[in-house]
This record gives C-alpha cells, structure tokens and sequence, in this order.
C-alpha cells in the first residue's frame, strides 16, 4: 500500500499564519508597551509639574510667622489649578516644612518644622496598561516630589534721607560725621555724597569681591573691621557699570581714611528676615546707608565733636557734640503673616547737645547746652500688593519719641544768664534769670506710608516719604519764635539788659544752632522731631532659581 503524499505547501502556509499571527500579537504587544510607557510618562510629567508649582507657590507664603495649614492651603490651591484632583493634606500625598542640608554636594531637605524650605509629596492613581488593565486589572500608584526654598516677595527699605535732600549743610556735618566716627578727616562733596547714596549694591555682589565665604549666611555673619565693611561696598559698586565713578572713588576714600579698628558684621548693619538668605541675593541696597550705619555701629557710644559756625554776634563758635545711642537697622524681608509684621527697619537713637559759654565783657555771661534727644523709631512693612503696572507697598512707620530742653554747660541745672553788677567797691555776678524750652511736641502715633512703585520697579526706586511732625517744618522756625522760651527772672537788675540778651542773642542763637546742626543732622539721619524719613529701596518679586529639589 502506498503512503500518502503530504502537501508540504499547506504546512508551510500554515506555518507561515501561525508566525504571522505571533508577530502581530508581538506587534501589539510592543506598541501597547510604547503607548502605556508614554501616557506613564506623560501622566509622571504632568504629576511632576504639579508638585513643583505647589512647592513654588506655597514657598511664596514662607515669610513672616508662616502657618502649616496656610501653606497647605496655598499648595493645593496651586496644584488644583494644575489639574490635580486629589488632596495634598491626605496621605501618601504631603506638604511638609523644613530646611535644606548640602551632604556631599548634594541638596537633602530635612523636615524639622522650620521655615527655610517647603516639600510636596503628590500621588496619583492609574491603570498600569490600558490594554492589559481592561483585561486583567491592576493599578500603579505614580509619585512626584518637590522643594522650594523659602521665596517670598521682598523689600528694601531704610529710615534715612533721600538723595535729593542732600545738601551743602549735611555733606559738611556728614564729613565731621563719619570722619569722628572713623577715625580719619573727609573734605568729600555734596555731589560725591548723592553719588553714594544713589549707589544701589547687592548682596551677590558684595559675597563675589568678598573671596573668603561661600554662602550669604557666612558672609553676614563673618567678622571685618569697619574699614574693610567699606572697602567691601565699594568694591561691589565696582561690579555695577553704570555706578558713578566719583561715588566709587568716594567709598574708597572714606574706606582709606578708617583708622577705626572696631569689628562687627554685616548681619549688624543688615537684618534679613526671610528664612533663605539666599533670597535677598539681588535685593538692592543703599550704599550711603551701609556706610554710615556701619561707622555708626563701629563708634558705639562715643561722643562725636562736631565745631560749629554760627552767625550770631558776640559768638564765635560753639562745641557741638552727637552721640549715637542706639545705631539703625536696615532691612530686607517680607510682609506681615498673620497680622504679624517681622520687617521692621529702625531709626538711630541720637543725642545732639550744643554746648554755648559766652562771656560778653562789661554786659552779661550765656551758660547754656541746647540738647536734642530722639529717641528709637521704627517702620514695619505691612504689605505688598502686586497688579499688572504696579506695586503697592504699605509701611507702618512709629518715629521716635523726642525731647529738646536747655541746661547749663556742667548739666547740673538750667541755662542761666547772668551779669556782673558794680556795688560801691566789688562786682558781684547776679543771675537774672533761668531758661526752658517750651515746645508742644506730641506723644508719636503710627502712620501708614502707602508707596506705588509703577513698573519697571528698578525705575521707580528709591522713593521717599515722611511721617508729619505736628512741629512747624523745622527747629529752626520753632525755636526763632520767643514764646518757645521760657524765661524765669530771678533778679529784677537790669531787666533791660536782660530782654536785650534773649532777644538779641539767645533766641538767634537758637535758631542758628538749628539751622547748622539739629535741622540738617537729623533730616540726615531720616529724624525729625516726632517725624522720620522712611526710603523704599528695592522690591523682589521671586528669586531665579526657587526649586531646589
């Protein structure tokens, strides 16, 4: 019997089918493979970008007296705009403060309660194949964390004068100024002075010309003499081209002539209040400020001799002298959290005394010391309040409490005016009369001082504004009215003479003691008497790099 014949053509076809068959499932197979891995990684990416822009946003709120809840509010708010439909307050999702480590150069966050960073943590739920999922289940659970380092708007200001009051008067007291509090004798003008305080420098710039520390925190908290503080400001407006030539060759001079070997640091002069130092890095500062806040500190409490010219007859000069009590502060920070304001910049707390010893032959003798004490103020920032052309900034100012009264030179009683008097064969010196000062000056209250910045903000700063005084526009006016005195007789002798030396003599004096010394010393320094200068320097919106992780 014979065998039959195969069709080796049908095995063949059907073998071809069958191989045909596995690679189309492979096909499919691969291709779901490439789709589920892209909409995986879509789904990743997306999960991603939702929790850098919560840590962002909520790292905006890390200023002042953050609240956890606060913060997790501003996350979520920020992630639901993203599309996230899930809870950030609800594990595996988290919102976490902390601080930033670098461990090996690398960033670690660490969640200690602080308020240098913020970490988010969001989760999401999906299938883990959309061919295989619809057949057999299954879900993965994608994740995607962030940090933001702490990164809220902020601003400079100071309580100083602005450049466009500087004057003749107050280049010349800021030459005695800064000369007895540094040690050294400066003959710079007033044009050179509005240079400087025109100088806008940066803390990045100041830690580049630095070359000793690495970080903003080790730049504020390194020890320098206060020649070498100068010098370092100096050399940062170096880094800014457009910064005056003569400014620059002005620091140098003051830094040059510093024989004042006290220390301190920048975190003396400059209070930044924001968690991440790093987030002052750009903020602009006056030059002008840094430098005499520093001499300021540097000096302490010694008295600073300052002669005076004054264009009363019969007077030739007076021993004026100006002790620094308390120094000022400067300030870079954010607003007020939680009806909390942690910003606050600081005037100086100053004494002015004017010491007057006159012995007119034959009429009469002046004993007096006017003395002009101003005690601290302060200016906190309340607000900042962003629209598309400009920034609204509100300053809570509270000047300083003052005092202005008269004694005599030794301090012991009041001024005195006294005069020789011929009986039969002596002179006996007889004093007519003691004299107070009688000026209204007020309780200081808080006044809010509102600054639009139109954008650009870089065009539009510095601005200054001033708390009123309740007092007449200056001591000058005030102490040129001769009811401001108030005059005790003691003797009935002379009482002629006695009219003719407050009028023509005393009251002049005064008023010419105000004008050279009190009037231009204190506008100087940002003081009026129950007044202050408040300065907006800068504001920064968001620092270049926020994420960290």
């Amino acid at each position: 019997m014979k065998r039959p014949v195969l069709n080796n053509y049908a095995f063949q076809r059907g073998a071809i089918g069958l191989v045909g068959i596995l690679v189309l499932m492979t096909a499919v197979f691969f291709t779901a493979l490439v789709v589920d891995s892209g909409r995986l990684w879509m789904q990743k990416k997306r999960l991603q970008s939702v929790a850098d822009m919560a840590a962002i946003q909520a790292a905006r709120h890390l200023g002042c007296n953050p609240n956890l809840q606060n913060i997790i509010q501003m996350a979520q708010v920020a992630a639901s705009n993203n599309g996230f439909d899930g809870q950030l307050s609800q594990n595996p999702n988290r919102v976490m403060l902390g601080k930033l480590d670098t461990v090996q150069g690398v960033r670690q966050f660490t969640a200690d309660g602080s308020h240098e960073a913020v970490y988010v943590k969001a989760t999401k739920v999906v299938p883990k194949s959309l061919v295989a999922g619809g057949l057999f289940g299954g879900t993965i659970t994608l994740h995607a964390e962030a940090v933001s380092v702490a990164d809220p708007v902020l601003a400079a200001f100071s309580v100083a004068t602005s450049t466009a009051t500087l004057n003749n008067e107050q280049s010349a007291l800021l030459n005695g100024l800064l000369g007895g509090m540094l040690g050294g004798a400066l003959n710079l003008n007033v044009l050179t002075y509005r240079g400087i305080a025109e100088t806008k420098v940066r803390l990045q710039d100041l830690l580049t010309v630095s070359g000793k520390v690495g970080t903003y925190s080790e730049l504020l908290a390194t020890n320098m003499k206060v020649g070498d503080i100068i010098e370092l400001v100096a050399n940062a407006a170096g880094q800014n081209s457009a910064v005056d030539v003569q400014a620059i060759s002005g620091m140098q001079k003051i830094a040059s002539v510093t024989v004042n070997n006290a220390q301190l640091t920048l975190g003396d002069i400059l209070s930044i209040t924001t968690p991440d130092k790093n987030a002052a890095a750009a903020v602009g500062l006056n030059a002008l400020s840094l430098i005499t806040t520093a001499a300021m500190i540097a000096n302490g409490k010694n008295a600073i001799n300052l002669p005076l010219s004054v264009n009363v007859p019969s007077i030739t000069n007076i021993n004026a002298q100006v002790y620094v009590v308390e120094p000022p502060q400067l300030v870079i920070g954010p607003a007020a959290g939680n009806g909390q304001i942690c910003t606050i910049a600081r005037t100086a707390q100053v004494k002015a005394r004017a010491n007057v010893l006159v012995n007119i032959p034959l009429l009469a003798k002046i004993d007096l010391a006017l003395v002009a004490e101003v005690a601290q103020g302060n200016a906190g920032l309340r607000t900042i309040q962003q629209n598309d052309s400009s920034t609204q900034v509100d300053i809570e100012a509270t000047p300083g409490l003052a005092s202005l009264y008269l004694t005599n030179n030794a301090g012991t009683g009041p001024a005195n005016v006294s005069a020789s008097v011929k009986l039969l064969f002596t002179t006996i010196t007889v004093s007519l009369a003691n004299i107070s000062l009688d000026l209204p000056i007020q309780p200081a209250t808080p006044q809010t001082l509102q600054f639009t910045v139109n954008h650009p903000v870089k065009d539009n700063l510095p601005q200054t504004k001033s708390v009123a005084s309740p007092l007449a526009s200056s001591l000058q006016s005030s102490l040129s009215n001769p009811n401001s005195l108030d005059v005790t007789v003691l003797s009935t002798i002379n009482l002629g003479l006695l009219n003719t030396v407050i009028s023509t003599i005393i009251s002049p004096l005064l008023s010419e003691i105000a004008r050279v010394l009190l009037d231009p010393l204190l506008n100087m320094l940002g003081i009026q008497i129950d007044g202050m200068d408040v300065t907006l320097d800068d504001v920064q919106y968001r620092q270049p790099k926020p994420l960290a992780i």
